[in-house]
């Protein structure tokens, strides 16, 4: 295994937010920016923005590694894993690996420091085109959801130690986008249905695919949230090609939709997301939060009221809306409102984690 440790370690700003559902003011639309200038900080130093964040800060950056994360998770010992563009990789090696695809894992900074080197998991023929990424129950095994990766190049999630070095496929040829371990310990993946060609939402049960829904509002679906009750979020980065609107909505071409008991129907709109397309719940299940792009293109997070989804959502922007079209994957650890949201440009490409 290649040793991708480097010394060169980017200062990203710290984030500073107005993030609460109404923390802004009374109107739940508002978009909330920090007040005063931001002053650069090293990597993994903690911002101080409003309830209810605690934390929000740069959990990985150093583009002499890594560049374009799409996705990461939390784990419990306080590291990331998260899926990138292998930046150290020498060119001699490409032509024998294949894609420059890989799996990572940072470390947390120490105390008063700055982030160390990101170790490499796994990069290799095996992996292609990786969109998301989930950990187990346990956090022994990884899942990355990859949309043209497989024994047939028709996508896979490949299943990973944390070493890297067991491996093995499941969903093979079902084109997943996302991978989201629900409150039952099965996976669920958005994908396409090999056989009909229809995009859908899948679990596996052991090494068996089921379909949860497939076809129509779905157009393109990607992230994944669970509720415990056995309901599912979808976000879907062109529902609108669809027709599926409600309301007056404009500005947008995405939208998150509800699969309950068999049928679906269009739960949140009016904005637009990135490839893939985060979104998340709250440990309590009272907000979801979405890795979007305003009107203008601008990297946004959404959040919606789960009591009233269709109302106009809070918005928040900062530093890392000087960027567009770079919102990514947003993932939540298991137990924890400990959340993973990655963006594909800032600063070179950056994996930020947030609690609250």
């Amino acid at each position: 295994m290649k040793d991708h440790r480097t010394k060169l370690v980017y200062p990203v700003p710290a984030l500073l937010l107005c993030v609460g559902l109404g923390a802004c003011g009374d109107d739940p639309s508002v978009v909330a920016t920090a007040q005063e200038p931001v002053a650069p900080a090293e990597p993994g130093a903690p911002s101080e923005p409003s309830s209810p964040f605690k934390l929000l800060a740069p959990a990985a950056n150093a583009p002499a590694a890594f560049s374009q994360p799409r996705a990461g998770v939390p784990l419990g010992t306080g590291e990331v894993a998260f899926v990138a563009i292998d930046e150290a990789l020498p060119e001699a090696d490409v032509a024998s690996v294949g894609p420059r695809a890989a799996v990572f894992s940072q470390a947390p900074a120490p105390e008063g420091g700055v982030l160390p080197p990101p170790r490499l998991i796994y990069a290799g023929e095996e992996l292609v085109s990786p969109l998301d990424i989930e950990a187990s129950a346990d956090e022994k095994t990884l899942f990355v959801a990859d949309y043209a990766g497989g024994t047939e190049g028709a996508g896979a999630i490949l299943r990973l130690s944390l070493s890297g070095d067991a491996r093995s496929f499941a969903a093979d040829g079902w084109s997943p986008r996302s991978v989201t371990l629900g409150p039952d310990e099965l996976l669920y993946f958005s994908g396409v249905d090999p056989e009909s060609g229809e995009p859908g939402v899948f679990r596996l049960r052991g090494d068996n695919v089921e379909p949860v829904f497939v076809g129509a509002p779905l157009v393109d679906p990607s992230g994944i949230a669970l509720f415990r009750d056995g309901r599912v979020l979808v976000a879907d980065t062109r529902l609108l090609d669809g027709g599926a609107l409600f309301g007056d909505v404009t500005a947008s071409e995405a939208g998150v939709v509800l699969i309950q008991n068999g049928g679906a129907s269009v739960y949140a709109t009016g904005f637009a997301t990135g490839f893939p397309a985060g979104i998340a719940l709250s440990v309590d299940e009272s907000t979801l939060i979405i890795s979007g792009q305003g009107p203008d293109r601008r990297d946004s997070v959404y959040l919606v009221n789960v009591a009233t989804p269709r109302e106009a959502p809070t918005i928040v922007t900062d530093v890392f809306s000087e960027e567009h079209d770079s919102s990514a994957g947003l993932k939540r650890a298991h137990d924890a409102n400990v959340f993973i949201w990655s963006s594909l440009s800032f600063a070179g490409g950056t994996v930020f984690r947030i609690e609250g």
